[in-house]
């Protein structure tokens, strides 16, 4: 029986890490024969990081390509733990290998161009297939980085099934310890031809997006939503409707996206949530953006991707090619 396909038009693959389609080949993680043969083949491609962050090289137009090594670029494999299997893209198998400091160097000797970066920065100007690698490789990262040692009983923990599970060495505990992270939920608030928009007071300035927060435990995602936009405006919700998702591992979060409709406009708020709210019509946040009133969350969010789908529904213009022409303009101008 064939493996199950995946809806490769949905919305979710519009948002940043989320287009990457990898046969993650959950079968030969316990394999151990086969990842060693894999490890050695020519046609497999390795993801280095080093201190959570990616080996990047920039091109001639400024945008970040990641550098996806060869077997035998990297020796030894397994300096600081064991390579971690990814999967296959039908072309290439992907491992991610954790390197120390001086295999850095050494790599930055052979790629003098190349940089280890921050994936959050460079992953607003990279292609959305490698960036959604790269951000699968650093959520694995960074969670064997920090599960190094058994919860329950403090004693080492080895990584075992290809990277993706931790078992305790001590064998009177042998807790197994699995990838773990944070759901957290995004929303666009609606009412009639407007928008919610807010602003924290930790943001860049002029800084305007969406609404969020963490799901905490016991609560729905819908019920999560409701909760997060009454702590922070004092909205009521009438209705949620489920958009999207992303993948967001800074640390290790992800993102369920939302529309919410309002049941009415009065709002008022939370000073220790939100410095200021603005509801916008689709011409307001153009006549704002344009005036350089307001900035909204990067096209690399699925907060912009919401704000971008609203916006094309109200007026049916393209957010993405509005916000590149005012850059382009204030460029110029400089």
């Amino acid at each position: 029986m064939g493996k199950p396909r995946i809806d490769r038009s949905s919305a979710s693959r519009r948002n940043r890490f989320s287009s990457v389609r990898l046969d993650r080949l959950t079968e030969y993680r316990d394999d151990r024969n086969w990842q060693r043969q894999k490890l050695t083949h020519p046609d497999t491609r390795l993801v280095p990081l080093w201190r959570s962050r990616c080996m990047l090289q920039p091109d001639q137009q400024g945008a970040f390509k990641a550098l996806l090594l060869t077997t035998g670029e990297i020796e030894p494999l397994d300096a600081i733990r064991p390579p971690t299997l990814l999967g296959s893209d039908g072309q290439h198998v992907y491992f991610a290998v954790t390197i120390n400091d001086q295999q850095r160097e050494q790599l930055l000797d052979v790629y003098p161009v190349a940089e280890f970066s921050d994936l959050r920065m460079a992953a607003r100007n990279m292609h959305g297939p490698q960036a959604g690698i790269l951000a699968y490789a650093k959520a694995l990262h960074y969670w064997q980085h920090r599960h190094t040692f058994c919860g329950v009983c403090g004693s080492p923990n080895q990584l075992r099934s290809g990277g993706h599970k931790m078992t305790c060495s001590n064998d009177e505990c042998g807790r197994e310890t699995f990838p773990r992270i944070d759901p957290a939920i995004i929303v666009l608030v609606t009412h009639g031809d407007a928008c919610l928009l807010g602003r924290n007071a930790r943001w860049p300035a002029r800084r305007f997006s969406t609404l969020a927060g963490f799901v905490e435990p016991g609560e729905s995602l819908e019920d999560a939503v409701a909760r997060e936009v009454f702590e922070e405006t004092r909205v009521r919700l009438k209705a949620i409707r489920y958009r999207s998702s992303q993948p967001w591992p800074f640390p290790s979060s992800a993102m369920a996206g939302f529309y919410a409709e309002a049941s009415s406009r009065e709002f008022s708020v939370d000073d220790d949530e939100l410095e200021e709210a603005r509801w916008l019509t689709a011409a307001q946040l153009k006549a704002q953006l344009q005036a350089n009133e307001i900035r909204v969350s990067p096209p690399m969010s699925i907060a912009f991707q919401l704000i971008a789908g609203w916006y094309q529904e109200q007026c049916g213009e393209n957010l993405e090619q509005l916000i590149q022409t005012l850059r382009g303009r204030r460029r110029q101008a400089q």
